[in-house]
């Protein structure tokens, strides 16, 4: 690829500023991501593989943490290059402070050429000195081996899950090396999002060996939870990779290496988990040993299984001591999903299961919700979603669309209030106050409203699209950004 033609993003305030960078970028070939506030930023990270970012030293933190930090949190995005934007007086507070993590900075304002020259030596440099996937932008074998020899040197107890794709190759020749680089993205994209969901803080770490061979490092007490939900997502979303009637059917039929025709079964993926919990390992080499013979084992069983070696002391035969969680055995720990709510749409006859197996495919790629994802898909009106919640939470559905509150009950909080906690007061009566919420299990904010109301709130759900759609008509343009971090005045106006 070269230089030319990468994934950078911007993240600046200024208008001006972000403009001509954008403007010369763009002009270079280079697709260019914009984000003006500091919770925009993982958003797009979390859904796009990015070769360099641009950030603003004076962006607002998210949840406390300075956006660099928390960039650097994320396995995926240790290897991409972060080049600070400053002001020159503040030049020497960002040198000397604690929130150090960025690989190069440019003093605003800046020149045209001089943008290009950084971003150009820092993606060289990068390509130059890091092994990172250049399919995946995962980190390589390097960097796995550094992060588990720290691991091991400093005595700390962790897990390696070794995800490995089975019947990938038979894929690649029915469907070709494009199809199969969309599978090897996807999967991914999945370790990232289940890494997302699993452990917000970045306590996995996610990277990519080679081919269709991924590795997580996280701690022993996420491994299974992991495993589980990334091989559900997996198992849900790979069948769109295929023709109707290969899903139908159920396999492929590909020639084999001795040049005759053989069935192959849809692509799966096998999980072997390793953990100094029960051994003290060296090093990587000696993990990478025993996820062998468990992976090994693991291929002899159709479909996808997660197989944890519980191994303390060599045995004869892997099946000795390790536990096959099969595909349909329940955890006994439940999990949070979110494909309840489109089996409900499924059952209703709202929907059909391959509209629903591409919509979770879309959901996955961009973290959007699955209802909203179904929204713009076009499968259902916000109205079908919202009716569809209300049967599942237990919780009234109030649609936002037409609705024309009392002024006197809007006025009730301040419009910071309101895009804070994402809420609209509806109707107040008898000591009561009905609410709208975006998440009407808010126990904290439903106690906040009865605090500063001395009414008793009456939680009513309100769809993130209406809610949008509804503040667009409700504030003034300079006020639709205002920030989950802003003071706020809880005085009724």
């Amino acid at each position: 690829m070269g230089i030319k033609g990468r994934k950078i993003l911007v993240v600046e305030k200024d208008d001006a500023i972000r403009e001509l960078i954008v403007m010369r970028l763009s002009a270079r070939h280079h697709k260019v991501f914009e984000a003006t506030k500091s919770k925009q930023i993982m958003r797009i990270l979390e859904r796009d593989v990015v070769d360099l970012i641009l950030l603003s030293s004076d962006m607002e933190p998210v949840n406390g943490k300075m956006p660099i930090r928390v960039i650097r949190s994320k396995s995926h995005l240790m290897a991409v290059p972060v080049i600070m934007l400053t002001e020159e007086d503040h030049l020497t507070e960002l040198m000397l402070g604690h929130e150090k993590g960025f690989d190069d900075f440019l003093v605003k304002p800046f020149s045209p050429l001089m943008l290009q020259l950084r971003v150009n030596l820092n993606i060289a440099k990068t390509m130059e000195r890091v092994e990172a996937n250049a399919l995946t932008h995962l980190p390589g074998n390097h960097a796995i081996e550094k992060i588990v020899a720290k691991k091991v040197q400093e005595g700390e107890k962790f897990s390696i899950l070794y995800a490995d794709i089975n019947h990938f190759k038979a894929f690649n020749d029915r469907y070709g090396f494009q199809k199969g680089d969309d599978i090897i993205l996807q999967t991914a994209r999945l370790l990232v999002t289940t890494s997302y969901a699993v452990a917000p803080d970045g306590e996995c770490f996610v990277g990519h060996v080679g081919g269709d061979d991924f590795i997580v490092v996280l701690p022993p007490e996420l491994e299974e939870v992991f495993a589980r939900q990334f091989l559900d997502d997996f198992d849900r979303i790979m069948p769109t990779y295929y023709s109707k009637a290969d899903r139908e059917a159920g396999f492929i039929r590909v020639e084999n290496r001795r040049g005759k025709m053989e069935n192959f079964p849809l692509v799966s993926c096998v999980v072997a988990g390793c953990t100094n919990l029960y051994r003290n390992y060296a090093g990587l080499r000696e993990i990478a040993q025993d996820a062998v013979e468990v992976k090994a084992f693991l291929k002899t069983q159709p479909g996808s299984h997660y197989l944890q070696d519980r191994r303390s002391s060599p045995i004869k035969q892997v099946d000795e001591a390790v536990h096959i969680l099969e595909p349909e055995v329940k955890s006994a720990t439940p999990k949070k999903r979110i494909d309840p709510f489109g089996q409900v749409l499924l059952n209703a006859g709202l929907i059909t299961e391959e509209q629903l197996e591409l919509a979770l495919k879309k959901h996955l790629e961009t973290g959007q919700r699955l209802g909203q994802t179904l929204i713009n898909m076009d499968l259902v009106s916000s109205q079908d979603v919202g009716r569809m919640l209300e049967k599942r939470l237990k919780i009234p559905y109030f649609t936002l669309k037409d609705w024309a509150p009392a002024p006197e009950v809007l006025q009730l909080f301040s419009r910071e209030f309101i895009l804070h906690h994402r809420l609209l007061p509806l109707e107040a009566s008898a000591g009561t106050l009905k609410v709208a919420m975006c998440d009407p299990f808010d126990v904290k904010t439903l106690d906040t409203i009865e605090r500063i109301t001395g009414l008793k709130p009456m939680p009513y759900l309100a769809l993130e699209d209406e809610f949008e759609q509804y503040l667009e008509g409700l504030l003034p343009e300079d006020e639709k950004e205002i920030e989950a971090g802003t003071d706020l005045s809880f005085e009724k106006k």
